[in-house]
C-alpha cells in the first residue's frame, strides 16, 4: 500500500507542477502564431474553415473560431474526454453525466424536465454554423475494445445563395457490467438562404435525439467491488459477475426540435438600414419511457401506485413557440471590429405547451430585450432581460449584465465582469409527477439564483472567479423526492484554463477550486483535467507522430447518485467518491488530413485500488484500449 500511495502522490505532484507551469507559460508563445489558430504552434497545415454556434431566437452577432486542424485533440474522440469539461458519469460514454464544476443557466419559458445528457442531446443553442467557401467534411470513427463503437460525421457546403451543414453522431456500447448497454443517435442539420441583396433570408434547422439505455441502476455491493485484490482473477476480469440493482430495466428517450427563422432587412430606396424584423417558429417534442419487469422490492420498498408486476413510466409533451422581434443587426451577422457601435433587440415570445404525462396545458408570453454597446474601442457592455406572463411561468424574470475591457484585442487580452439574475419557476417535473413508484403534486415558490463573476483572459488562457447565491434551491433528496433547501446556499469558485504551446510540446490544463455552504450542492473541493502531448515527424517529415497523456483527478466528496427511474441525480451522504487518478495514454499518427490513434484508458486500475468512481455505485471504465480514425477534407 505504501508503494501505491507514493505512486499516486508522485503523479499528482507532476500533475500540479505541469498545471503551475501552464499558468505562467503564455510568454513562450509568439502572438502571431495564435492570431489564426489557438494551436498554430503545432498546426502548420492550416485549413481555412471557421465555425460559430447558433443561438436560437435570442440570436446575437456570431463569434467564429477556426477549426483546429491539428491532431492534438484527435484521441479526445468523445466529448467526455475533452479537457474543457470535468464530469461525473455512469461509467461508459453517452450515458447520463453532470459537471463537477458548478454552474447555473436557464432559458426563458416553460421547462418540463432537465435531462442529464448535455454533451449528447443537442438543442438549438448547440447547432454549429460553418463559414466555408466550398465544402468541408470531417469523418471519424472509434472502437473501444471490445464493445464500444462511435461514429461522427460533419459536412458543410455552400452552393450559390444556400449554405448547408449537417452533423451525425452515433454511439453503441454493450457495457462491461450486467444491463449496462446504450445506443444513441443524434442528427442535426441547418440550411441558410438569403436573397441576392440580402433583403430576405431564412434559417431552417432540425434536430433528432434518440437513445436507448439498459438501466442497471449501479452495483448492489459497492464494498465488494472496491475491496478486490488484483489476485482475485474472477472479480477483476469478469465484471459480469457483479450484481446490479435492476436486471430488466430499459429507458427510451426521443426528442425532436424543428425551427424556422425568417428575417427581413428594412431599407429605403437609398439603401439606408432601419433594422431587421425576425420571426422564429419552433416545434419541440420529448418522450421518455422507463420500463422494468420482475421488480426489485428492496429498491422500490414495496411502493407501487399502478402495478406490482411491471413499471412503465413516461414523460411526454410538446411545445410550439413563436417569437417576433426587431433588432438593428440581422441574424448570422458577425461580431464587429468597429471602435463604436450600439446594438439593441427586443420582442415578444409565445409558447404553447401540451403535456400528456404529467398532464399540463398552458400558454406563456415572454417579453425580452438585449443590447451590446462598444465605447471608446475598449469597453464592451452587454445586457439582456426577459419577463414571463401567464400560467406556470407567470412572474419569471431573467437578467444578464456584463462588461469587458480590452487591454489588447490583437493579443486577445481582456478582463471582464458579469452578473446573472434568475427568478424562475422550477422544472414542472418537481411540481407534478406520477409514476409507478413515485407520485407527488406539490407547490413551490420561485427559485432565486444570482451569479457574480470576474475573469482575466489572454491567448485562450482564462482565470475566473464566480460567486453563486441560491435561494429556494430545489433538489431530489435521498428518497428521490423533491425537497427545498431550508436556507440560502453560497458557492465560491475559482477556475483556470490554460492552453500552453511551445515548439513540439502542448498542454491543456483545466482546474477548479470551489466550496459550497450546503452539502445538498455536492461539489469536490478540487477538480482538474490535464492533457499533454509531444509530437515529431519521421519518414522525411511525411508522417507526424504524437505521444499524449490525459490526467483527471478530484478530491473526495459525497457526489450525487443517479436514479434511472427519474433520469435524475439525487442527493446522498453514504458514499464518497474521488481521490482516484485517472491516467490515459495515446499514440496518434497523421498523414496529411488522415489521423489514426490508439488510446489506453484508466491505466492505473488495480495499481492504486479499484475506487474508480465519479458517480456512486457506477464504476468508470476499467483498463482498456480504444482505436480510432479521423479524416478532414475540403474543397
Amino acid at each position: 500500500m505504501k508503494i501505491r500511495s507514493r505512486l499516486i502522490h508522485l503523479i499528482l505532484f507532476t500533475f500540479l507542477l505541469l498545471g503551475t507551469r501552464v499558468g505562467n507559460a503564455q510568454s513562450d508563445e509568439r502572438p502571431t502564431e495564435r492570431k489564426i489558430d489557438s494551436a498554430m504552434a503545432i498546426s502548420p497545415e492550416y485549413m481555412p474553415v471557421t465555425v460559430a454556434r447558433l443561438q436560437g431566437f435570442q440570436f446575437n452577432p456570431l463569434v467564429y473560431k477556426s477549426i483546429d486542424t491539428t491532431f492534438f485533440y484527435t484521441s479526445e474522440y468523445d466529448p467526455l474526454n475533452r479537457t474543457e469539461g470535468i464530469y461525473q458519469t455512469l461509467g461508459i460514454y453517452s450515458q447520463a453525466h453532470r459537471s463537477m464544476v458548478f454552474d447555473f443557466e436557464r432559458e426563458p419559458g416553460f421547462s418540463m424536465i432537465t435531462l442529464p445528457y448535455p454533451l449528447y442531446f443537442k438543442t438549438e443553442n448547440d447547432l454549429p454554423y460553418y463559414d466555408v467557401k466550398g465544402s468541408f467534411t470531417d469523418i471519424s470513427a472509434a472502437f473501444g475494445l471490445t464493445t464500444e463503437q462511435r461514429i461522427h460525421a460533419i459536412h458543410a457546403q455552400k452552393i450559390r445563395r444556400f449554405e448547408f451543414n449537417a452533423q451525425l453522431e452515433g454511439y453503441n456500447n454493450s457495457g462491461y457490467f450486467l444491463r449496462q448497454g446504450c445506443n444513441l443517435f443524434d442528427l442535426n442539420a441547418v440550411i441558410h438562404y438569403s436573397t441576392p441583396k440580402n433583403i430576405y433570408g431564412f434559417i431552417c434547422s432540425y434536430i433528432i435525439n434518440h437513445a436507448k439505455f439498459q438501466e442497471n441502476g449501479g452495483l448492489e455491493d459497492y464494498d465488494l467491488f472496491i475491496g478486490r485484490h488484483f489476485s482475485d482473477e474472477d472479480l477483476t476480469t469478469d465484471l459480469m459477475t457483479f450484481s446490479v440493482l435492476f436486471g430488466n430495466a430499459l429507458s427510451t428517450i426521443n426528442t425532436h426540435n424543428a425551427q424556422w427563422q425568417q428575417y427581413v432587412n428594412i431599407k429605403d430606396k437609398n439603401n439606408r438600414y432601419f433594422g431587421t424584423l425576425t420571426h422564429t417558429f419552433q416545434f419541440k417534442t420529448l418522450k421518455s419511457v422507463f420500463e422494468d419487469t420482475h421488480l426489485n422490492n428492496d429498491y422500490y420498498q414495496n411502493i407501487y401506485y399502478i402495478n406490482t408486476d411491471s413499471t412503465r413510466d413516461t414523460v411526454n409533451y410538446y411545445s410550439i413557440v413563436n417569437s417576433l422581434q426587431w433588432s438593428n443587426y440581422e441574424p448570422l451577422s458577425r461580431q464587429s471590429d468597429q471602435n463604436y457601435f450600439f446594438r439593441i433587440a427586443g420582442g415578444i415570445r409565445h409558447e404553447y405547451v401540451h403535456a400528456k404525462m404529467p398532464f399540463y396545458i398552458g400558454n406563456n408570453y415572454t417579453l425580452f430585450a438585449r443590447t451590446n454597446i462598444r465605447l471608446f474601442s475598449v469597453w464592451d457592455l452587454f445586457g439582456s432581460i426577459a419577463y414571463s406572463f401567464n400560467n406556470y411561468n407567470r412572474g419569471d424574470a431573467i437578467a444578464h449584465l456584463g462588461a469587458t475591457f480590452s487591454i489588447s484585442r490583437k493579443l486577445q487580452h481582456y478582463i471582464g465582469l458579469n452578473a446573472d439574475f434568475y427568478r424562475t419557476s422550477p422544472d414542472f417535473f418537481y411540481t407534478y409527477y406520477i409514476g409507478n413508484n413515485n407520485l407527488w403534486y406539490l407547490s413551490w415558490p420561485k427559485e432565486n439564483t444570482m451569479k457574480l463573476g470576474a475573469y482575466w483572459t489572454i491567448f485562450g488562457y482564462k482565470l475566473g472567479f464566480n460567486y453563486f447565491m441560491l435561494n429556494h434551491h430545489l433538489y431530489l433528496n435521498e428518497h428521490r423526492t423533491p425537497t427545498m433547501a431550508e436556507k440560502g446556499i453560497h458557492v465560491v469558485q475559482f477556475n483556470l484554463f490554460a492552453p500552453f504551446r511551445v515548439k513540439n510540446f502542448s498542454v491543456d490544463a483545466n482546474m477548479a477550486l470551489q466550496h459550497s455552504t450546503s452539502p445538498v450542492v455536492a461539489l469536490p473541493l478540487f477538480a482538474g483535467k490535464l492533457r499533454a502531448a509531444w509530437h515529431f515527424r519521421i519518414f522525411k517529415n511525411r508522417l507526424r507522430v504524437q505521444l499524449g497523456t490525459d490526467l483527471m483527478y478530484n478530491t473526495l466528496y459525497y457526489a450525487d447518485a443517479y436514479t434511472p427511474v427519474l433520469h435524475q441525480y439525487y442527493h446522498q451522504e453514504n458514499v464518497k467518491v474521488g481521490n482516484y487518478l485517472f491516467w490515459d495514454l495515446d499514440l496518434t499518427l497523421q498523414v496529411s488530413r488522415l489521423s489514426f490513434f490508439v488510446r489506453g484508458n484508466n491505466l492505473l486500475e488495480g495499481l492504486i485500488g479499484y475506487k474508480y468512481f465519479t458517480t456512486p455505485f457506477y464504476p468508470m471504465q476499467s483498463r482498456r484500449v480504444a482505436i480510432g480514425i479521423n479524416w478532414k477534407f475540403y474543397d
